[in-house]
């Protein structure tokens, strides 16, 4: 069915994807949409995603004997059924039966399908021609709307209204897997290397997403670190953030820093040009660490340590910590709808406030350092105001200066 497929394009400034058939020719309404994600400064994992999206429902239309610009609502709950029977995807693979797609998975494909629909109709309301000109969205079953998404710049598309029109699918409202400390010590443990272990630390304390280091989408999260993003001496890390946000700074706890030493001594072996802190050992030897690697290495340990893990399960487990810290007003009550998305978002926004805090109590602790300086000093200063005066009163000024 794969008659539709997604053309990669590496660039100065990142990569562009294209949509194409056959023949490689491309589809003119998919790159334009996928140009206005670049434009919108929307991460490269992003927009392949969006153009894989759009390939997969090209191919199914054509197969299918449709029109792509005529699709109708009745079209596109068509695709959706045939798409949630068919098998999961993913960037590594994993042994096992194959099983049909989750519900996230649906809903995500639909946020795409209405994405692009919306940007059809948008741009030919403007143009006051074409075929999409004044339609209803065949995947939202929304109007257009100037309402704003985001309030961020770059990211300023209408909002989908949230509503339940028949394709969309109910998330189950589950508890999030959370590893146990003694879990995490286990597998940091298990871990064979230095490398894995300094990694799995960064990840257990530290809260931050695994990242990657791409030729592509560039470089973020703890594995897009570079040498100087680790401060020894003030116990920080800096992690550069993906999509249109730039880079934050983070405390790490003590236990990091000895493994770390033992890895750049023992274990790091990369050309001078090479800056990236996580270095591949096997087939990728003195080349950064990719995340295909590290999701290898890490389901390896986790056979080892009889734990099923994967590398953002370490931060799901610090969001349900930052939930049970105890406040003034008390713990927070959670239950069942901890995976209700205002949860998540605040489970974010403690896990900033907490950081930005440390950070915090580490800068106080550097101003008292100073202000002691300049106590001091001001007690010298004092000491030889009074030295002066008395000087000055016994009439013996100029000895005393003399003698400075």
């Amino acid at each position: 069915m794969s008659i539709y497929k997604v053309l990669r394009k590496t660039e100065r400034f990142g990569a562009s994807f294209r949509v194409c058939d056959s023949n490689d020719a491309g589809v003119g309404s998919c790159d334009q949409f996928l140009t206005e994600l670049s434009l919108r400064d929307c991460s490269v994992y992003t927009q392949r995603a969006y153009a894989l999206g759009l390939a997969h429902f090209f191919s199914w239309l054509h197969a299918s004997g449709g029109d792509p610009d005529h699709v109708t609502r009745q079209i596109v709950g068509s695709y959706v059924s045939e798409f949630a029977r068919g098998a999961k995807q993913g960037a590594v693979g994993v042994r096992g039966t194959q099983k049909p797609r989750k519900p996230r998975t649906i809903n995500h494909r639909l946020s795409v399908l209405a994405s692009y629909f919306e940007f059809c109709i948008r741009r030919d309301t403007e143009d006051g021609r074409g075929p999409w000109k004044g339609r209803i969205n065949p995947a939202s079953g929304n109007p257009l709307t100037e309402e704003l998404r985001h309030e961020m710049i770059g990211r300023d598309l209408p909002a989908r209204h949230r509503q339940r029109d028949g394709f969309r699918r109910r998330i189950p409202r589950t508890l999030p897997k959370i590893l146990e400390p003694a879990a995490i010590q286990k597998l940091i443990d298990s871990a064979g290397s230095y490398r894995d272990k300094a990694i799995l630390i960064l990840l257990s304390r530290a809260g931050q997403r695994i990242g990657d280091w791409s030729p592509v989408a560039g470089r973020h999260g703890i594995l897009g670190m570079e040498l100087e993003d680790v401060d020894r001496k003030r116990r920080l890390i800096t992690v550069r953030l993906k999509g249109a946000r730039d880079q934050h700074r983070v405390p790490v706890t003590d236990d990091f820093w000895p493994i770390y030493e033992e890895y750049l001594r023992t274990e790091r072996r990369a050309a001078p040009d090479v800056h990236a802190v996580w270095i591949a050992s096997r087939k990728g030897q003195g080349k950064p660490l990719r995340y295909a690697s590290l999701e290898s290495a890490l389901r390896y340990i986790g056979r080892k340590a009889g734990i099923s893990v994967h590398p953002h399960l370490f931060r799901h487990t610090l969001a349900q910590g930052v939930l049970e810290l105890r406040f003034d007003h008390g713990p927070f009550e959670y239950g069942e709808d901890i995976c209700d998305p205002a949860t998540q978002q605040l489970f974010a926004s403690l896990l900033k406030v907490i950081q930005r805090t440390l950070i915090d109590v580490r800068k106080a602790q550097l101003a008292v350092q100073r202000t002691e300086c300049i106590r001091d000093a001001l007690q010298e200063c004092s000491a030889f105001g009074e030295r002066l005066l008395a000087s000055l009163a016994a009439g013996t000024l100029g000895a005393t200066l003399r003698s400075l």
